[in-house]
Protein backbone atom coordinates (compact mmCIF):
# COMPACT_ATOMS: atom_id res chain seq x y z
CA UNK A 1 0.00 0.00 0.00
CA UNK A 2 1.44 3.37 -1.02
CA UNK A 3 1.60 6.39 1.24
CA UNK A 4 -1.23 8.22 -0.53
CA UNK A 5 -3.56 5.23 -0.49
CA UNK A 6 -2.73 4.49 3.15
CA UNK A 7 -3.52 8.06 4.15
CA UNK A 8 -6.82 8.05 2.26
CA UNK A 9 -7.85 4.89 4.12
CA UNK A 10 -6.75 6.40 7.42
CA UNK A 11 -8.70 9.61 6.86
CA UNK A 12 -11.81 7.62 5.91
CA UNK A 13 -11.58 5.70 9.19
CA UNK A 14 -11.01 8.93 11.09
CA UNK A 15 -14.09 10.51 9.53
CA UNK A 16 -16.13 7.45 10.50
CA UNK A 17 -15.10 7.68 14.17
CA UNK A 18 -15.76 11.44 14.14
CA UNK A 19 -19.26 10.82 12.79
CA UNK A 20 -20.02 8.22 15.47
CA UNK A 21 -18.61 10.61 18.07
CA UNK A 22 -21.10 13.26 16.97
CA UNK A 23 -23.97 10.77 17.25
CA UNK A 24 -22.77 9.89 20.74
CA UNK A 25 -22.66 13.61 21.58
CA UNK A 26 -26.32 14.00 20.55
CA UNK A 27 -27.28 11.32 23.07
CA UNK A 28 -25.08 13.00 25.67
CA UNK A 29 -26.73 16.38 25.09
CA UNK A 30 -30.16 14.81 25.48
CA UNK A 31 -28.98 12.98 28.61
CA UNK A 32 -27.91 16.26 30.21
CA UNK A 33 -30.82 18.45 29.14
CA UNK A 34 -34.10 16.65 28.54
CA UNK A 35 -33.98 12.87 29.06
CA UNK A 36 -36.69 11.32 31.22
CA UNK A 37 -35.88 10.53 34.84
CA UNK A 38 -35.93 6.78 34.18
CA UNK A 39 -34.08 6.77 30.86
CA UNK A 40 -30.54 6.66 32.22
CA UNK A 41 -29.97 2.91 32.25
CA UNK A 42 -30.83 2.32 28.60
CA UNK A 43 -29.08 5.54 27.55
CA UNK A 44 -25.88 4.25 29.16
CA UNK A 45 -26.15 1.07 27.06
CA UNK A 46 -26.76 3.09 23.88
CA UNK A 47 -23.72 5.27 24.45
CA UNK A 48 -21.63 2.28 25.48
CA UNK A 49 -22.43 0.57 22.17
CA UNK A 50 -21.37 3.63 20.17
CA UNK A 51 -18.13 3.98 22.12
CA UNK A 52 -17.50 0.29 21.50
CA UNK A 53 -17.90 0.84 17.77
CA UNK A 54 -15.36 3.68 17.87
CA UNK A 55 -12.95 1.43 19.76
CA UNK A 56 -13.33 -1.31 17.16
CA UNK A 57 -12.44 1.09 14.34
CA UNK A 58 -9.49 2.61 16.21
CA UNK A 59 -7.99 -0.83 16.86
CA UNK A 60 -9.01 -2.56 13.62
CA UNK A 61 -6.61 -4.41 11.32
CA UNK A 62 -7.50 -1.84 8.66
CA UNK A 63 -6.29 0.95 10.96
CA UNK A 64 -3.15 -1.01 11.79
CA UNK A 65 -2.43 -1.68 8.10
CA UNK A 66 -2.86 1.98 7.16
CA UNK A 67 -0.62 3.20 9.96
CA UNK A 68 2.01 0.56 9.26
CA UNK A 69 2.32 1.75 5.65
CA UNK A 70 2.41 5.45 6.43
CA UNK A 71 5.46 7.68 6.56
CA UNK A 72 4.06 11.06 7.52
CA UNK A 73 7.49 12.63 7.09
CA UNK A 74 7.54 11.84 3.38
CA UNK A 75 7.31 14.70 0.92
CA UNK A 76 3.83 15.89 0.02
CA UNK A 77 2.41 15.65 3.54
CA UNK A 78 1.03 18.91 4.94
CA UNK A 79 0.95 19.85 8.63
CA UNK A 80 -2.74 18.92 8.51
CA UNK A 81 -2.05 15.43 7.14
CA UNK A 82 0.77 14.79 9.59
CA UNK A 83 -1.50 15.82 12.46
CA UNK A 84 -4.18 13.30 11.45
CA UNK A 85 -1.54 10.56 11.37
CA UNK A 86 -0.08 11.68 14.72
CA UNK A 87 -3.46 11.66 16.44
CA UNK A 88 -4.47 8.33 14.88
CA UNK A 89 -1.20 6.68 15.95
CA UNK A 90 -1.62 7.93 19.51
CA UNK A 91 -5.23 6.70 19.66
CA UNK A 92 -4.28 3.33 18.16
CA UNK A 93 -1.40 2.83 20.59
CA UNK A 94 -3.59 3.78 23.55
CA UNK A 95 -6.61 1.71 22.54
CA UNK A 96 -5.06 -1.42 21.01
CA UNK A 97 -4.48 -3.13 24.36
CA UNK A 98 -7.90 -2.28 25.80
CA UNK A 99 -10.27 -5.25 25.39
CA UNK A 100 -13.72 -4.68 23.90
CA UNK A 101 -15.22 -5.95 27.13
CA UNK A 102 -13.54 -3.18 29.14
CA UNK A 103 -14.71 -0.45 26.75
CA UNK A 104 -18.35 -1.51 27.07
CA UNK A 105 -18.10 -2.12 30.81
CA UNK A 106 -16.56 1.30 31.39
CA UNK A 107 -19.12 3.11 29.25
CA UNK A 108 -22.02 1.46 31.10
CA UNK A 109 -20.45 2.03 34.52
CA UNK A 110 -19.73 5.70 33.86
CA UNK A 111 -23.23 6.19 32.50
CA UNK A 112 -24.73 4.61 35.61
CA UNK A 113 -22.45 6.64 37.90
CA UNK A 114 -23.42 9.87 36.15
CA UNK A 115 -27.08 8.97 36.47
CA UNK A 116 -26.72 8.30 40.23
CA UNK A 117 -24.56 11.39 40.75
CA UNK A 118 -27.51 13.69 40.02
CA UNK A 119 -29.64 12.13 42.73
CA UNK A 120 -26.76 11.87 45.22
CA UNK A 121 -25.90 15.53 44.76
CA UNK A 122 -29.55 16.53 45.20
CA UNK A 123 -29.84 14.52 48.42
CA UNK A 124 -26.33 15.14 49.73
CA UNK A 125 -25.83 11.38 49.93
CA UNK A 126 -22.27 10.31 49.05
CA UNK A 127 -22.70 6.76 50.36
CA UNK A 128 -25.42 5.82 47.87
CA UNK A 129 -23.19 7.04 45.04
CA UNK A 130 -19.90 5.64 46.35
CA UNK A 131 -20.18 2.08 44.90
CA UNK A 132 -20.76 3.51 41.42
CA UNK A 133 -17.77 5.83 41.69
CA UNK A 134 -15.61 3.00 43.03
CA UNK A 135 -16.55 0.87 40.04
CA UNK A 136 -15.65 3.66 37.61
CA UNK A 137 -12.35 4.30 39.39
CA UNK A 138 -11.32 0.65 39.21
CA UNK A 139 -12.16 0.52 35.51
CA UNK A 140 -10.25 3.74 34.87
CA UNK A 141 -7.20 2.21 36.53
CA UNK A 142 -7.61 -0.93 34.44
CA UNK A 143 -7.80 1.14 31.25
CA UNK A 144 -4.73 3.13 32.29
CA UNK A 145 -2.82 -0.10 32.87
CA UNK A 146 -3.69 -1.20 29.34
CA UNK A 147 -2.57 2.14 27.87
CA UNK A 148 0.51 2.72 29.99
CA UNK A 149 3.82 2.71 28.15
CA UNK A 150 6.20 2.96 31.04
CA UNK A 151 4.38 5.92 32.60
CA UNK A 152 2.59 5.91 35.94
CA UNK A 153 -1.16 5.31 35.71
CA UNK A 154 -1.92 8.92 36.55
CA UNK A 155 0.57 10.31 34.04
CA UNK A 156 -0.98 8.03 31.43
CA UNK A 157 -4.36 9.63 32.07
CA UNK A 158 -2.96 13.16 32.13
CA UNK A 159 -1.38 12.56 28.73
CA UNK A 160 -4.81 11.85 27.23
CA UNK A 161 -5.98 15.37 28.02
CA UNK A 162 -2.70 17.29 27.83
CA UNK A 163 -0.09 15.43 25.75
CA UNK A 164 3.52 15.67 26.89
CA UNK A 165 2.53 17.03 30.31
CA UNK A 166 3.09 14.94 33.43
CA UNK A 167 2.26 15.17 37.14
CA UNK A 168 5.76 16.34 38.09
CA UNK A 169 5.62 19.37 35.78
CA UNK A 170 2.02 20.13 36.75
CA UNK A 171 2.92 19.97 40.45
CA UNK A 172 5.74 22.48 39.86
CA UNK A 173 3.44 24.88 38.01
CA UNK A 174 0.68 24.48 40.58
CA UNK A 175 3.05 25.13 43.50
CA UNK A 176 4.02 28.43 41.84
CA UNK A 177 0.38 29.17 41.07
CA UNK A 178 -0.64 28.55 44.68
CA UNK A 179 1.94 31.12 45.80
CA UNK A 180 0.62 33.70 43.32
CA UNK A 181 -2.97 33.12 44.42
CA UNK A 182 -2.26 33.38 48.13
CA UNK A 183 -0.23 36.57 47.53
CA UNK A 184 -3.28 38.22 45.93
CA UNK A 185 -5.60 36.80 48.59
CA UNK A 186 -3.41 38.44 51.24
CA UNK A 187 -3.48 41.70 49.25
CA UNK A 188 -7.28 41.77 49.17
CA UNK A 189 -7.92 40.32 52.62
CA UNK A 190 -9.92 42.47 55.00
CA UNK A 191 -11.11 44.89 52.31
CA UNK A 192 -14.87 44.74 52.50
CA UNK A 193 -16.86 44.66 49.28
CA UNK A 194 -20.65 44.92 49.27
CA UNK A 195 -21.89 42.60 46.51
CA UNK A 196 -25.38 42.08 47.96
CA UNK A 197 -27.04 43.67 44.91
CA UNK A 198 -25.77 40.74 42.80
CA UNK A 199 -27.90 38.42 44.96
CA UNK A 200 -31.14 40.34 44.53
CA UNK A 201 -34.00 38.74 42.62
CA UNK A 202 -33.31 39.03 38.89
CA UNK A 203 -36.01 37.82 36.47
CA UNK A 204 -34.75 34.72 34.65
CA UNK A 205 -36.27 35.75 31.31
CA UNK A 206 -34.39 39.06 31.45
CA UNK A 207 -31.21 37.23 32.37
CA UNK A 208 -31.58 34.86 29.45
CA UNK A 209 -32.13 37.75 27.03
CA UNK A 210 -29.20 39.82 28.37
CA UNK A 211 -26.79 36.86 28.52
CA UNK A 212 -27.73 35.69 25.03
CA UNK A 213 -27.02 39.18 23.70
CA UNK A 214 -23.46 39.06 25.02
CA UNK A 215 -22.91 35.56 23.61
CA UNK A 216 -24.10 36.85 20.24
CA UNK A 217 -21.75 39.86 20.46
CA UNK A 218 -18.82 37.50 21.08
CA UNK A 219 -19.40 36.02 17.62
CA UNK A 220 -21.32 32.88 18.57
CA UNK A 221 -23.05 31.88 15.33
CA UNK A 222 -26.65 30.94 16.09
CA UNK A 223 -26.93 29.30 12.69
CA UNK A 224 -24.23 26.87 13.82
CA UNK A 225 -25.01 26.70 17.51
CA UNK A 226 -27.65 26.35 20.22
CA UNK A 227 -27.80 27.50 23.84
CA UNK A 228 -29.72 25.68 26.55
CA UNK A 229 -30.03 24.97 30.28
CA UNK A 230 -28.65 22.00 32.24
CA UNK A 231 -27.70 20.93 35.77
CA UNK A 232 -24.02 21.55 35.01
CA UNK A 233 -22.85 24.01 32.31
CA UNK A 234 -21.10 22.36 29.36
CA UNK A 235 -20.25 22.59 25.66
CA UNK A 236 -20.58 19.82 23.10
CA UNK A 237 -20.11 19.49 19.36
CA UNK A 238 -22.86 17.27 17.97
CA UNK A 239 -21.89 18.12 14.39
CA UNK A 240 -19.48 20.24 12.38
CA UNK A 241 -22.08 23.00 12.30
CA UNK A 242 -23.97 22.17 15.48
CA UNK A 243 -22.14 23.38 18.59
CA UNK A 244 -24.22 23.52 21.76
CA UNK A 245 -23.70 25.22 25.12
CA UNK A 246 -25.63 25.41 28.39
CA UNK A 247 -25.76 27.38 31.61
CA UNK A 248 -27.95 27.12 34.70
CA UNK A 249 -30.06 29.62 36.63
CA UNK A 250 -30.18 27.87 40.00
CA UNK A 251 -27.20 29.75 41.50
CA UNK A 252 -28.11 32.77 43.66
CA UNK A 253 -25.76 35.35 42.07
CA UNK A 254 -26.90 37.00 38.82
CA UNK A 255 -23.34 36.94 37.45
CA UNK A 256 -23.00 33.15 37.65
CA UNK A 257 -25.22 32.10 34.72
CA UNK A 258 -23.87 35.01 32.66
CA UNK A 259 -20.26 33.96 33.12
CA UNK A 260 -21.15 30.31 32.62
CA UNK A 261 -22.54 31.27 29.21
CA UNK A 262 -19.48 33.40 28.40
CA UNK A 263 -17.20 30.55 29.49
CA UNK A 264 -19.02 27.96 27.42
CA UNK A 265 -19.28 30.35 24.47
CA UNK A 266 -15.48 30.62 24.61
CA UNK A 267 -15.34 26.85 24.14
CA UNK A 268 -17.90 27.08 21.36
CA UNK A 269 -16.01 29.78 19.45
CA UNK A 270 -12.97 27.50 19.50
CA UNK A 271 -15.04 24.57 18.23
CA UNK A 272 -16.67 26.69 15.51
CA UNK A 273 -13.32 28.03 14.36
CA UNK A 274 -11.71 24.59 14.51
CA UNK A 275 -14.40 23.09 12.26
CA UNK A 276 -13.59 24.61 8.87
CA UNK A 277 -12.99 23.53 5.27
CA UNK A 278 -9.57 22.17 6.21
CA UNK A 279 -10.64 20.16 9.24
CA UNK A 280 -14.42 19.51 9.36
CA UNK A 281 -15.41 15.92 9.92
CA UNK A 282 -11.96 14.86 11.15
CA UNK A 283 -10.19 14.53 14.48
CA UNK A 284 -8.67 17.97 13.85
CA UNK A 285 -11.98 19.82 14.20
CA UNK A 286 -11.56 20.50 17.91
CA UNK A 287 -9.17 22.15 20.35
CA UNK A 288 -5.62 20.91 20.44
CA UNK A 289 -5.82 19.95 24.12
CA UNK A 290 -8.18 20.36 27.04
CA UNK A 291 -5.88 22.94 28.67
CA UNK A 292 -5.82 25.01 25.48
CA UNK A 293 -9.60 24.70 25.27
CA UNK A 294 -9.90 25.93 28.85
CA UNK A 295 -7.48 28.76 28.11
CA UNK A 296 -9.96 30.13 25.60
CA UNK A 297 -13.10 29.72 27.71
CA UNK A 298 -11.42 31.32 30.71
CA UNK A 299 -9.84 34.06 28.58
CA UNK A 300 -13.35 35.13 27.58
CA UNK A 301 -14.85 34.58 31.01
CA UNK A 302 -12.20 36.23 33.17
CA UNK A 303 -9.59 38.24 31.30
CA UNK A 304 -12.19 39.80 29.00
CA UNK A 305 -15.52 39.32 30.77
CA UNK A 306 -14.39 40.55 34.19
CA UNK A 307 -12.37 43.50 32.89
CA UNK A 308 -13.18 47.18 33.42
CA UNK A 309 -12.95 47.79 29.67
CA UNK A 310 -15.61 45.17 28.95
CA UNK A 311 -18.02 46.63 31.49
CA UNK A 312 -17.48 50.24 30.43
CA UNK A 313 -19.52 49.17 27.42
CA UNK A 314 -21.91 46.70 29.09
CA UNK A 315 -22.54 48.27 32.51
CA UNK A 316 -25.00 50.90 31.17
CA UNK A 317 -26.88 48.09 29.42
CA UNK A 318 -26.84 46.01 32.60
CA UNK A 319 -28.23 48.91 34.64
CA UNK A 320 -30.91 49.54 32.03
CA UNK A 321 -31.96 45.86 32.11
CA UNK A 322 -32.01 45.74 35.92
CA UNK A 323 -32.92 49.25 37.08
CA UNK A 324 -34.39 48.22 40.43
CA UNK A 325 -31.58 45.83 41.39
CA UNK A 326 -28.74 48.26 40.54
CA UNK A 327 -30.19 51.46 42.00
CA UNK A 328 -27.38 53.40 43.72
CA UNK A 329 -24.64 51.14 42.32
CA UNK A 330 -21.91 53.07 40.50
CA UNK A 331 -19.32 51.63 38.12
CA UNK A 332 -16.46 51.17 40.61
CA UNK A 333 -18.80 49.56 43.14
CA UNK A 334 -20.01 47.20 40.42
CA UNK A 335 -16.48 46.23 39.33
CA UNK A 336 -15.28 45.49 42.84
CA UNK A 337 -18.41 43.44 43.55
CA UNK A 338 -18.01 41.51 40.31
CA UNK A 339 -14.36 40.76 41.11
CA UNK A 340 -14.82 40.17 44.83
CA UNK A 341 -12.16 37.80 46.19
CA UNK A 342 -13.76 35.44 48.66
CA UNK A 343 -13.09 31.71 49.00
CA UNK A 344 -16.21 29.65 48.33
CA UNK A 345 -17.26 26.03 48.05
CA UNK A 346 -18.33 25.70 44.42
CA UNK A 347 -15.63 25.60 41.75
CA UNK A 348 -17.71 26.89 38.82
CA UNK A 349 -18.81 29.90 40.88
CA UNK A 350 -15.38 30.66 42.36
CA UNK A 351 -13.83 34.07 41.87
CA UNK A 352 -10.99 34.49 39.39
CA UNK A 353 -8.30 34.48 42.07
CA UNK A 354 -9.28 31.49 44.19
CA UNK A 355 -10.50 29.32 41.31
CA UNK A 356 -7.08 27.74 40.82
CA UNK A 357 -7.08 26.44 44.40
CA UNK A 358 -10.16 24.35 43.58
CA UNK A 359 -8.18 22.69 40.79
CA UNK A 360 -5.06 22.20 42.89
CA UNK A 361 -7.28 20.47 45.47
CA UNK A 362 -8.65 18.04 42.90
CA UNK A 363 -5.22 17.41 41.37
CA UNK A 364 -3.72 16.50 44.74
CA UNK A 365 -6.66 14.23 45.61
CA UNK A 366 -6.35 12.45 42.25
CA UNK A 367 -2.62 11.96 42.79
CA UNK A 368 -3.33 10.42 46.20
CA UNK A 369 -6.02 8.12 44.78
CA UNK A 370 -3.68 6.77 42.11
CA UNK A 371 -0.77 6.52 44.55
CA UNK A 372 -2.99 4.31 46.71
CA UNK A 373 -2.75 6.59 49.77
CA UNK A 374 -6.41 7.61 49.51
CA UNK A 375 -9.54 5.51 48.99
CA UNK A 376 -12.78 6.57 47.34
CA UNK A 377 -14.62 5.96 50.62
CA UNK A 378 -12.41 8.55 52.33
CA UNK A 379 -12.81 11.24 49.66
CA UNK A 380 -15.38 13.41 51.53
CA UNK A 381 -13.15 13.78 54.60
CA UNK A 382 -10.01 14.27 52.51
CA UNK A 383 -11.79 16.88 50.41
CA UNK A 384 -12.88 18.82 53.50
CA UNK A 385 -9.40 18.70 55.02
CA UNK A 386 -7.68 19.90 51.84
CA UNK A 387 -10.29 22.59 51.28
CA UNK A 388 -9.57 23.93 54.76
CA UNK A 389 -5.85 23.91 54.02
CA UNK A 390 -6.05 25.61 50.61
CA UNK A 391 -9.17 27.77 50.80
CA UNK A 392 -9.41 28.31 54.54
CA UNK A 393 -12.88 26.77 54.74
CA UNK A 394 -14.73 23.45 54.70
CA UNK A 395 -17.71 22.94 52.39
CA UNK A 396 -21.11 23.33 53.98
CA UNK A 397 -22.03 19.77 52.95
CA UNK A 398 -20.99 16.99 50.54
CA UNK A 399 -23.12 18.45 47.74
CA UNK A 400 -21.02 21.60 47.94
CA UNK A 401 -17.89 19.49 48.34
CA UNK A 402 -16.97 16.18 46.80
CA UNK A 403 -20.31 15.80 44.98
CA UNK A 404 -20.27 19.17 43.19
CA UNK A 405 -18.68 17.94 39.92
CA UNK A 406 -19.71 15.06 37.66
CA UNK A 407 -16.28 14.60 36.01
CA UNK A 408 -15.20 11.63 38.14
CA UNK A 409 -18.55 9.92 37.57
CA UNK A 410 -17.74 10.13 33.85
CA UNK A 411 -14.30 8.63 34.47
CA UNK A 412 -12.50 11.89 33.68
CA UNK A 413 -9.62 11.45 36.11
CA UNK A 414 -6.69 13.58 34.96
CA UNK A 415 -8.96 16.18 33.36
CA UNK A 416 -9.17 18.76 36.16
CA UNK A 417 -5.59 20.09 35.83
CA UNK A 418 -6.57 21.37 32.37
CA UNK A 419 -8.69 24.12 33.94
CA UNK A 420 -5.81 25.70 35.85
CA UNK A 421 -3.29 25.08 33.08
CA UNK A 422 -5.76 26.97 30.89
CA UNK A 423 -5.45 29.98 33.22
CA UNK A 424 -1.68 29.93 32.81
CA UNK A 425 -1.94 29.66 29.03
CA UNK A 426 -4.53 32.44 28.68
CA UNK A 427 -2.45 34.86 30.74
CA UNK A 428 0.52 34.26 28.46
CA UNK A 429 -1.61 34.71 25.34
CA UNK A 430 -3.15 37.87 26.81
CA UNK A 431 0.22 39.61 27.09
CA UNK A 432 0.95 38.73 23.47
CA UNK A 433 -2.48 40.03 22.41
CA UNK A 434 -1.77 43.33 24.17
CA UNK A 435 1.24 43.83 21.89
CA UNK A 436 -0.87 43.23 18.77
CA UNK A 437 -4.21 44.83 19.67
CA UNK A 438 -5.56 47.76 21.62
CA UNK A 439 -7.72 45.38 23.62
CA UNK A 440 -9.10 48.03 25.97
CA UNK A 441 -10.27 50.25 23.12
CA UNK A 442 -11.98 47.33 21.38
CA UNK A 443 -13.75 46.24 24.57
CA UNK A 444 -14.85 49.76 25.47
CA UNK A 445 -16.44 49.99 22.00
CA UNK A 446 -18.12 46.56 22.36
CA UNK A 447 -16.12 45.16 19.42
CA UNK A 448 -15.83 41.63 20.74
CA UNK A 449 -15.87 40.10 17.27
CA UNK A 450 -12.56 41.82 16.49
CA UNK A 451 -10.98 39.89 19.36
CA UNK A 452 -12.68 36.70 18.22
CA UNK A 453 -11.21 37.20 14.71
CA UNK A 454 -7.74 37.67 16.18
CA UNK A 455 -8.05 34.45 18.17
CA UNK A 456 -9.51 32.60 15.20
CA UNK A 457 -6.55 33.53 12.98
CA UNK A 458 -3.95 32.48 15.55
CA UNK A 459 -5.62 29.61 17.41
CA UNK A 460 -9.09 28.44 16.45
CA UNK A 461 -8.63 27.77 12.74
CA UNK A 462 -5.78 25.34 13.39
CA UNK A 463 -7.95 23.03 15.49
CA UNK A 464 -5.74 20.16 16.63
CA UNK A 465 -3.16 20.49 13.85
CA UNK A 466 -0.47 21.71 16.25
CA UNK A 467 0.07 20.27 19.72
CA UNK A 468 -0.54 22.54 22.70
CA UNK A 469 3.09 23.37 23.51
CA UNK A 470 3.93 23.91 19.84
CA UNK A 471 0.93 26.19 19.31
CA UNK A 472 1.69 28.25 22.41
CA UNK A 473 5.24 28.81 21.23
CA UNK A 474 3.99 29.79 17.74
CA UNK A 475 1.74 32.42 19.32
CA UNK A 476 3.90 33.79 22.14
CA UNK A 477 7.44 32.70 21.22
CA UNK A 478 7.84 31.04 24.63
CA UNK A 479 7.15 27.82 26.48
CA UNK A 480 4.49 27.87 29.21
CA UNK A 481 5.57 30.15 32.06
CA UNK A 482 3.61 30.80 35.26
CA UNK A 483 5.05 34.31 35.59
CA UNK A 484 2.41 35.73 33.23
CA UNK A 485 -0.41 34.49 35.44
CA UNK A 486 1.31 36.08 38.44
CA UNK A 487 1.74 39.37 36.53
CA UNK A 488 -1.87 39.38 35.38
CA UNK A 489 -3.42 38.72 38.81
CA UNK A 490 -1.10 41.11 40.66
CA UNK A 491 -1.61 43.95 38.19
CA UNK A 492 -5.40 43.59 38.00
CA UNK A 493 -6.19 43.21 41.69
CA UNK A 494 -3.67 45.73 42.97
CA UNK A 495 -5.56 48.33 40.88
CA UNK A 496 -9.02 47.11 41.89
CA UNK A 497 -8.16 47.03 45.60
CA UNK A 498 -5.79 50.03 45.79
Amino acid sequence: MKNKEAFERLEALDRKTSLIGHIDAVLGWDFETSMSARGGEERARQMAWLEGEIHKILTSSEMNDALSCLDENASGFSDRDRAIVRIARKAFNEEKNIPDRLVSEFAEASGAASDHWYEARRKGDFESYRPYLEKVFELVKEKAQCMSDGKSLYDTLLDRYEPRMDSKRIAELFDQMEGSIHKVMDMTSGKAVDDSFLYAKYPQKTQERFDKGIVRSMGFDFERGVIGISHHPFTTAVGADDIRITSRFTDPRVADPLFSYIHEAGHALYEMGASNRNTAGTCLASGTSMAFHESQSRLWENVIGHSESFWKYYFPKFRNAYKKQTEGVDFQHFMRALNKVQPSDIRVNADEVTYGLHIILRFRLEKALFAGTLKIADLPAAWDEMSLSLLGRKPENVSAGVLQDNHWASGMFGYFPSYALGNLINSQIYYTMKKDLDIDALLEAGKLKKIKSYLNDRIYKYGAIYESDVLLKRITGEALDEKYFDMYLTDKFSKLYC
